[in-house]
């Protein structure tokens, strides 16, 4: 693997920027960390990349989009990390980015966001989106105007894009069937709560998990479920009552985001302690449940990751003409407990 500024950096004990410092022989940097950088340098046999001192002489900026829905909190901020790490790991190759956002599941709104970033010229985008016609018949568009896009978060499977960077969402949810079989005996059921079919990622979450089920020996009609698009009311109303309905439910699947409304659902239905909560990621407020018990595991992601990743991909796309050494780039997904959730 080519050595990279962030390689450098991290074993160096310092940030990307010093190191930028000392790359381009810039002051304000002590002698003995300059040195130590310069060792480094030699050690990993850096080479610094052509592509960025090139860009850095150009006056003609590389202007990157980033569409995605209105995200808030964990997810939002764990996004703009992402951005801001690329342009950190960045800041010499003349490259803007501009993020523009739209109502979930608002496809028309998502479609006018990708015509006003085309209207201004953009190089590239990052599209995080519903799979459907129209998002489609646009990837076929982009393509045709020669403008790159890389899908990331939610996957359209089969579109015109370079490729997907995100969370690996079937093994995810095979990885959940298993943690769920080893809880269920003959005769519970199972309730999966999801944003919905349209949502790639959660779609796929959710045949994982019942494919891995079936293979574990459990019935698809033990498991039900309910498409709540990533909404607290409709999920603590929907899990509310499945467990009335369905006293035979001790598990539940939380594939979307609305963990908190699931947990006050099962306490408010007096089956705390008798149901389980098995979710997915790890923002803060989910970490909190881990550590008080009322989620006994959850399945991360490197949120930051995908877009940062994402945005590096299109770079090369539009300045090297480098294009993606494969269809899919896909994180771990660790599985967090009580003990190893993070603070804060």
């Amino acid at each position: 693997m080519r050595a990279t500024i962030k390689m450098i950096a991290e074993r160096a004990g310092v940030s990307i920027g010093t190191v930028d410092r000392v790359l381009h022989d810039r002051p304000y940097v002590k002698a003995e960390v300059r040195a130590r950088i310069l060792q480094v340098m030699e050690e990993l046999d850096y080479r610094p990349n052509r592509m960025a001192s090139a860009l850095a002489m150009s006056a003609t900026p590389r202007h990157l989009t980033v569409v995605q829905p209105v995200w808030e909190g964990y997810l939002k901020e764990q996004m703009a990390a992402g951005v801001e790490r690329f342009l950190e790991e960045h800041r010499d190759y003349n490259v803007a980015v501009k993020v523009r956002e739209y109502p979930q599941e608002n496809v028309g709104a998502c479609l006018r966001e990708i015509d006003d970033a085309l209207q201004e010229q953009t190089q590239a985008v990052a599209l995080c989106a519903t799979d459907c016609r129209e998002i489609r018949e646009k990837l076929a568009e982009l393509k045709a105007r020669a403008v790159p896009v890389v899908t990331f978060n939610s996957d359209i499977p089969g579109g015109d894009r370079l490729c997907y960077v995100g969370e690996d969402a079937r093994r995810a949810g095979r990885v959940a069937g298993e943690i769920a079989a080893k809880f269920l005996r003959k005769g519970d059921h199972l309730l999966l709560v999801y944003a919905g079919p349209s949502y790639a990622g959660h779609k796929a979450r959710a045949e994982g998990l019942l494919e891995r089920l079936e293979e574990r020996g459990f019935s698809r009609t033990d498991c039900r479920v309910e498409a709540t698009h990533n909404d607290y009311k409709e999920t603590y109303d929907a899990v509310r009552r499945v467990l009335a309905e369905d006293p035979a439910v001790s598990y539940v699947y939380m594939a979307n985001r609305s963990v908190p409304a699931c947990v006050q659902a099962i306490e408010d239905s007096g089956a705390a302690g008798r149901v389980r909560v098995l979710s997915h990621d790890s923002s803060p407020d989910i970490c909190a449940l881990l550590r008080d018990g009322r989620v006994d595991f959850t399945i991360g992601q490197d949120l930051p990751y995908q877009s940062c990743q994402a945005l590096t991909l299109l770079l090369g796309c539009v300045c090297a003409h480098q294009m993606p050494e494969q269809e899919r780039f896909c994180p771990p997904s660790p599985i967090l407990n009580g003990e190893l959730a993070p603070e804060g």
